[in-house]
């Protein structure tokens, strides 16, 4: 790290990162280079959704795994390294091909002769790749050529460097006005430089580097600095809040319908609900008493609660927030068999795991105008029973922490089965988010 930025954020290099090691420059692809070895059976790899500056998800930051940080560590033989690899880079080709920033920063210790295989190179189309500045520095730009055809988008760590297109500054144990200080001195040092902020401590620190000049920024999103009281419910949320409740409180479908039919916008959202692509209905729904018919009351009250997102005070990161919620109501879902318990009930508490954050203000407050299951408002408000360790665990996925995830896991299948359905559900959370902004 230079010594600039080591005195701006008040620390050394991120704790635990590897020692650095001199990159072993290739100046042209070797011929008859070995092929990638195949994939281990199991690698679990960790994403931390990264926010851009509209407050979307524009991707995910890809940590190196643990197994693979131990492989070089030991010097392991290619062969080991080389199907741990593989198996990381494919990890996040479906984010990449979804048209989203998959970021991966390559190890240090990883030797530059890797870049150019071509079967890691196939793998490497698209990414966005931190390098250690010595790849910057060494001046035959052979392997960096060779990335930048594929389209991969190259990256400098902590500092910008001649040839990155982007900053990575990890701002692990620092305060947000280090942090946004930091994104400022790239900003002048860089002008054209996208700068990219990991390790943040809270959604608060998120939105701050953000308006500091950040493109995109990761950090433990499900906190918040600090809550500011109760405040007062806008009436589209108050409305929504009171179906919700007629909903729950088992009310007939016909009573739900005169409800949503006596307001306007409401109907209106309903209606585009109900005939979007996403749900595949066969027949076109131009009433609300038929809409609310052909769904049904879960499905009406999955749509209620995705409304109530949509309802709350705007923060800036409110759509990644949403997204994010709708992912973990999904994941739950997909959990719920394992241990017996509802799938609607398991997707309503994942849907409402973030309210606290979104509002922001204290869980009970937030929750307080929902008449929620017992076991939902427990585990959200009180963190204890039985469902409780859900939140736990997309709290540990969310922010890269797989040893903390896998003993929470071993509940639910094992760490690779929810690694699966974690996958599954973000692939589903992304079309059902862009629903939900439209206003369907």
């Amino acid at each position: 790290m230079s010594s600039w930025f080591a005195r701006l954020v008040g620390r050394g290099a991120p704790a635990g990162a590897l020692p650095p090691a001199a990159p072993r420059v290739t100046a042209t692809p070797v011929q008859g280079t070995p092929p990638m070895p195949p994939a281990p059976a199991s690698l679990p790899v960790a994403r931390r959704p990264l926010i851009d500056r509209e407050g979307r998800l524009a991707g995910f930051e890809f940590p190196l795994p643990e197994m693979l940080a131990r492989r070089l560590a030991q010097d392991a033989d290619d062969t080991v390294i080389g199907a741990h690899l593989g198996a990381w880079i494919a990890a996040t080709r479906p984010v990449v091909e979804s048209g989203r920033v998959a970021l991966v920063a390559l190890p240090r210790r990883l030797p530059a002769s890797w870049l150019a295989r071509p079967a890691l190179l196939a793998q490497l189309k698209s990414q966005w790749l931190v390098l250690d500045g010595a790849f910057f520095a060494a001046g035959t730009g052979v392997s960096l050529d060779a990335l930048r055809a594929i389209g991969a988008v190259l990256g400098s760590a902590q500092v910008p460097r001649p040839g990155a297109s982007f900053v990575h500054i990890d701002a692990t144990g620092i305060d947000r006005r280090a942090a946004s200080a930091a994104v400022a001195a790239c900003r002048t040092a860089a002008p054209r430089t996208r700068v990219v902020v990991a390790g943040l401590g809270d959604v608060d620190d998120v939105e701050a580097v953000l308006a500091a000049g950040a493109d995109l920024a990761a950090g433990h999103h499900d906190r918040h600095s600090a809550a500011r009281g109760v405040v007062p419910l806008p009436p589209a949320m108050a409305r929504v809040t009171r179906l919700l409740n007629r909903v729950l409180q088992d009310a007939e479908l016909s009573e739900i319908a005169a409800e949503l039919r006596a307001d306007v916008s409401l109907s209106y959202e309903l209606l585009r609900h109900a005939n979007s692509p996403l749900l595949g209905l066969r027949r076109q729904i131009d009433a609300t008493d038929q809409a609310v018919m052909l769904l049904g009351r879960d499905a009406i009250y999955r749509w209620l609660c995705a409304r109530l997102l949509a309802a709350l005070p705007g923060r800036v990161t409110a759509r990644a927030l949403q997204e994010i919620a709708l992912a973990r109501a999904m994941l739950f879902e997909r959990l719920a068999g394992a241990i017996g318990a509802s799938a609607p009930t398991l997707y309503t508490m994942g849907l409402l795991s973030l309210l606290d954050v979104m509002v922001p203000m204290p869980m009970a407050e937030a929750v307080a105008p929902l008449k929620l299951p017992a076991d939902v408002h427990a585990a959200l408000v009180e963190r204890r029973g039985p469902w409780a360790p859900l939140l736990a665990l997309a709290a540990a996925l969310e922010r890269g922490d797989l040893a903390t995830a896998g003993v929470h896991a071993e509940r639910y299948g094992g760490l690779p089965a929810v690694l699966a359905a974690e996958e599954a559900a973000w692939q589903s959370a992304a079309p059902s988010a862009a629903v939900l902004w439209a206003g369907g």
